[in-house]
């Protein structure tokens, strides 16, 4: 594959891979809620973190077919590791019969040591939580202050 210096991106040389991989989603308008797939972890991820990126062989690493990439002088990207992916989970809660437990109140502490209050759904689930990389996050039953 030719390769061609793509604008926008620090003139840095790219394959024809990661400059029409840079077209497309460097174009895509912000979705907050929309996923992106790594085809190769099968692995789905904020559709935003993929247009944080600022080159194509960056995209086309986090979309998992950075393989195909032939830039000179360039390693491919290794798929992303753990700490560099961003975790998106929704908990539902069981009480010790298995049962869901609908319209509880409940208290995350996040990472970074903050409280979030939410009460489950009406099938148990809390809010959808984000983190950086794969990271503990404790949840206690009841609105709590310090936990």
């Amino acid at each position: 594959m030719e390769q061609q210096e793509q604008e926008g991106t620090g003139n840095n040389n790219e394959c024809l891979v990661c400059r029409v991989t840079y077209s497309i989603y460097s174009n895509f308008p912000p979705m907050p809620s929309a996923m992106a797939l790594n085809v190769e972890t099968d692995e789905f991820f904020p559709q935003d973190v993929l247009l944080s990126y600022s080159t194509g062989h960056q995209m086309a690493a986090a979309l998992g077919y950075s393989w195909a990439c032939n830039c000179r002088g360039r390693k491919a990207l290794a798929a992303l590791t753990a700490k560099d992916r961003i975790h998106d989970e929704q908990y539902t809660l069981k009480d010790a019969d298995g049962r869901v437990m609908r319209d509880t109140y409940y208290t995350v502490r996040l990472p970074s040591g903050a409280l979030v209050h939410g009460i489950t759904d009406k099938l148990g689930r809390t809010k959808r939580y984000r983190t950086s990389g794969a990271q503990s996050i404790y949840i206690y039953l009841g609105h709590t202050q310090e936990a």
